[in-house]
């Protein structure tokens, strides 16, 4: 049911990221269908090893957050399920990877927001992380630096950033240049269990194979290639 789940998955979202998906004649619009190359026994370790990084990107997503939540409430369980990953490659059009996010238990991150002190709950972050600019001596409130005002919200920011790292960093299948990386995050299959919120979000991040090998070759800057990535994002 898994492996079924994730396959539906992946092909939707190729449709949804890649337009010219559609286009490929005789796609299977169920899922993806793999393609033939000479190197499968490669090809599978590569797709295993970027399985892996992104499986590691999320869990480093995870465990920042869940470090800042148990400063202001200690043994606070604030996620469901672990990370899991699948990569399809699809003839002409790229690589997918569908990756599975641990979500937040439903009302634990009110709890944590009741647990905040009453002056610091609701309150905006401090201007410039709580420093002061110009000539005047620099000041800044630990607590106000390290205060989650927006759990789901700052959970969304750490996969997507992890992700997009993870992308440029390692995101080392074989791609002609017109080709794309695209990773889909979503959260756990509802059939997972009724203790885990359905109110994740889909967040697909795509880029081309000549966006990243120009980033390999030091043709444009880290910079550059951030802003080459299409991002969709959208609650479940």
């Amino acid at each position: 049911m898994k492996a079924h789940s994730s396959l539906a998955f992946a092909a939707v979202f190729l449709a949804f990221s890649v337009p010219a998906f559609a286009q490929v004649p005789g796609a299977d619009q169920t899922a993806p269908a793999p393609a033939q190359t000479e190197t499968a026994p490669n090809l599978r370790a590569q797709t295993r090893t970027m399985e892996t990084v992104l499986l590691s990107a999320v869990q480093n997503g995870v465990d920042r957050l869940a470090q800042k939540i148990n400063e202001v409430a200690p043994g606070v369980r604030l996620f469901a399920g672990q990370p899991h990953a699948h990569g399809y490659q699809v003839d002409s059009v790229g690589w997918f990877f569908d990756v599975e996010v641990p979500e937040i238990y439903p009302g634990v991150a009110d709890l944590y927001l009741d647990l905040l002190p009453t002056g610091v709950r609701g309150q905006a972050p401090p201007p410039n992380g709580g420093m002061n600019v110009g000539n005047s001596v620099p000041k800044s409130d630990p607590m106000q630096a390290a205060v989650v005002r927006d759990p789901n919200g700052e959970y969304r920011l750490a996969i997507r950033e992890a992700l997009i790292d993870a992308m440029i960093d390692f995101g080392q299948m074989p791609l002609k240049p017109s080709e794309m990386l695209t990773v889909g995050a979503r959260g756990p299959d509802p059939m997972g269990g009724p203790n885990v919120s359905s109110s994740g979000v889909l967040l697909v991040l795509s880029i081309t194979g000549d966006d990243l090998m120009q980033f390999r070759q030091g043709k444009i800057t880290r910079t550059d290639v951030k802003t080459r990535i299409k991002i969709k994002e959208a609650a479940r």
